[in-house]
C-alpha cells in the first residue's frame, strides 16, 4: 500500500529491464555520458560494467589489455561511494585510490596509473614514503569560490616500513578542476587549492555531501561543514572548516539523498532533514521506533537512500530482520504530503538510483523512476519500480488494515463505552478489478479484532458496498485487500452504515 494526495492505493508494481548483469552486483548508480544514459554496476567479483539501452559492456580498469581483468578485494561489504561531474564518473571503493570512468573512454582509469597517472598519493617521496593511500569516501563539491573539486574522508596510509596507518577524522581535497575532466593532482601547495586537515568529528568519518554553497562531512555521531571563504590571494585558505553539529551524523555512507533545498539522511537516532540551518528529526515515536527495531543489525551498513522525484518521496532501502545480506524493504516519506508509507517488499536491493523510464526497448526522458541491482543474484537483470501492477510479473499482495477506527454520529464521534453494529461497508474506490473486504472489531483497544468472512467486491459496479455478519463490538476494524498482477485501484474514503447497539450511559 502507499499514500497519495487523497486515500491509499495499491502499491505500483516492478519489471526487470536492460541487459543481464554478469555476475553478483554490489553497487549500482546511473548518469549521463554526452547524451546517452549510462547505469554503472559494479559486483562481488571484481569487475565494473556499463549498461546502456543498446546493452553491456566491461569497463573494469585493463579490461583493454586483458579481457579477464578483475579488481581485487571485492565482496559483498565493500563501500562504493561514487559522483557524476558532467560527464565524469567518480568512484571510490575504499580499497585502492579513487577511481574516473571518462565520457568517451570504454574502461575505468585510477588516480596514480597509466595512462594518465594523475597524482592522488603526493607523499610517495617522503620518507618513510607513502606507498599507498585509501579513503571511506570521495564526493564532489562544486564550491562557489573555486568551483569543482572532489573531497575525501578517513584515510588509511601504508607506508614502505610495512605499517598501516589509519586517519578516520582526516580529510583531503582535490585542486579544482572543469565539468568534464579530473583534477590532476591532490598535492597541497601555496599556491594550490588542494588541502588535506584533521576535522573535529566524534569516530571515523562516514560520507559527506553538499547543500547549497557549503560542504558537510559526517561520522557516525558528528557533522562539520566546510564553508568557502572569498579567495583574496594564492597563499589565502579557500575553506574553512568547522563542528557544525554534535549528535547529528550518518549510520554509513550513501544514507542520505539531496532534494530541490534539502537533504534528509538517516543516523542512528533517527530519520532527518537538514534545510542548511537545522537537522530536523522525521521519524516519530511509531515510525522510529518500528524502523530501527526491524533494522537488521548483520547488514545495517547496506542500508541506503534514493530520492524517487516522480512520487516526491524520499526512499530508505534496508534489510529486516529476515533479511539473508540484502535490502528487503524499502520505508518512503512523502515530503510534500509530509506522510510516511508503509514499509514495501523489493528483490534484495544492493544499491538503487533514479533514472528515466525505461519502455519499448528504450529511455523515456519525459517520466522518472527509481531503478536497483539485485544483491548477491548473477546473470539477473537490474529492476525498475514504480510500473506496471506486479512485481515482476507476480501478484502485489495489497493489505490496508485499520483497527480501532472511530464512527461518527450526527452528535460527534461514538463513545468508547458504546457498542455499534456494522451493517454494511462502502468503499469510495476506483480502478479495476476486484478487492476483498473484512470487517471485525474488538471489546478493548488492547484486544486483537476478531474478524468475519471476507467478502469480494467489484470496484466497478452498480452495488458498491459489502454486507457483514452479525456483530456487536466497541472498537471497529477493517481489511481492504487485493492479490494480483493486472488491475490498480484508489480508495480515499470508506462510508460505514452502524448502528449504536449499547448506549453509553
Amino acid at each position: 500500500m502507499e499514500c497519495d494526495v487523497r486515500g491509499v492505493k495499491k502499491v505500483a508494481g516492478e519489471q526487470a529491464i536492460l541487459s543481464a548483469i554478469p555476475g553478483n552486483p554490489v553497487y549500482w548508480e546511473g548518469g549521463f555520458r554526452g547524451a546517452t544514459w549510462t547505469y554503472i554496476v559494479a559486483t562481488r567479483e571484481g569487475k565494473w560494467y556499463a549498461v546502456t539501452s543498446g546493452g553491456i559492456s566491461n569497463i573494469t580498469p585493463g579490461v583493454g589489455a586483458n579481457p579477464n581483468v578483475a579488481l581485487s578485494g571485492y565482496s559483498d561489504n565493500v563501500d562504493i561511494t561514487s559522483s557524476w561531474v558532467g560527464s565524469v564518473f567518480f568512484i571510490n571503493d575504499g580499497l585502492r585510490p579513487p577511481m574516473y570512468f571518462l565520457p568517451t573512454a570504454t574502461e575505468i582509469r585510477i588516480y596514480d596509473a597509466a595512462p594518465d597517472f594523475y597524482v592522488w598519493n603526493y607523499e610517495s617521496g617522503l620518507s618513510p614514503a607513502v606507498t599507498s593511500v585509501t579513503a571511506a569516501f570521495v564526493r564532489n563539491y562544486s564550491s562557489p569560490n573555486v568551483g569543482n573539486i572532489l573531497v575525501a574522508g578517513n584515510l588509511t596510509k601504508t607506508f614502505s616500513t610495512g605499517t598501516t596507518t589509519n586517519y578516520p577524522t582526516t580529510i583531503r581535497w582535490s585542486q579544482a578542476f572543469a565539468n568534464t575532466g579530473v583534477p590532476a593532482t591532490w598535492t597541497p601547495t601555496l599556491n594550490n587549492v588542494a588541502n588535506e586537515q584533521e576535522i573535529p568529528v566524534r569516530g571515523p568519518i562516514v560520507d559527506g555531501f553538499f547543500l547549497g554553497a557549503n560542504f558537510y562531512i559526517c561520522s557516525y555521531w558528528d557533522t562539520v561543514v566546510m564553508t568557502p571563504i572569498a579567495y583574496q590571494n594564492s597563499t589565502a585558505p579557500v575553506f574553512g572548516v568547522r563542528l557544525f553539529n554534535q549528535g547529528r551524523g550518518l549510520l554509513n555512507n550513501n544514507c542520505w539523498t539531496n532534494t530541490d533545498s534539502e537533504v534528509y539522511g538517516l543516523d542512528s537516532r533517527d530519520i532527518w532533514v537538514f534545510d542548511g540551518s537545522n537537522f530536523t528529526p522525521l521519524g516519530n515515536q511509531r515510525v522510529k521506533n518500528y524502523f530501527y527495531s526491524n533494522l537488521n543489525k548483520t547488514y545495517s551498513t547496506r542500508t541506503f537512500m534514493v530520492n524517487n522525484t516522480q512520487k516526491n518521496q524520499i526512499e530508505i532501502y534496508y534489510p529486516d530482520l529476515t533479511s539473508t545480506g540484502w535490502c528487503n524493504k524499502m520505508l518512503s516519506y512523502r515530503y510534500d504530503l509530509k506522510i510516511w508509507n508503509a514499509p514495501k517488499d523489493v528483490q534484495n536491493a544492493c544499491m538503487g538510483t533514479e533514472g528515466p523510464v525505461f519502455e519499448s526497448g528504450a529511455f523515456t526522458f519525459a517520466s522518472r523512476t527509481v531503478t536497483y541491482a539485485r544483491g548477491s543474484v548473477s546473470g539477473q537483470q537490474p529492476v525498475q519500480t514504480g510500473v506496471t501492477n506486479g512485481f515482476s510479473g507476480s501478484a502485489i499482495p495489497c493489505l490496508f488494515e485499520r483497527k480501532n477506527a472511530t464512527l461518527q454520529t450526527e452528535e460527534g464521534p461514538v463513545p468508547y463505552s458504546a457498542k455499534v453494529y456494522v451493517h454494511r461497508l462502502l468503499p469510495e474506490i476506483s480502478g479495476s478489478g476486484k478487492i476483498s473486504i473484512s470487517v471485525g472489531g474488538s471489546n478493548s483497544t488492547g484486544q486483537e479484532p476478531t474478524y468475519g468472512d471476507a467478502v469480494s467486491m467489484e470496484i466497478v459496479t452498480d452495488n458498491p458496498w459489502v454486507t457483514t455478519q452479525q456483530n456487536t463490538v466497541r472498537t471497529v476494524s477493517v481489511k481492504v485487500e487485493s492479490n494480483d498482477a493486472t488491475d490498480a485501484w484508489n480508495m480515499p474514503a470508506i462510508n460505514w452504515q452502524a448502528t449504536v447497539t449499547e448506549d453509553a450511559f
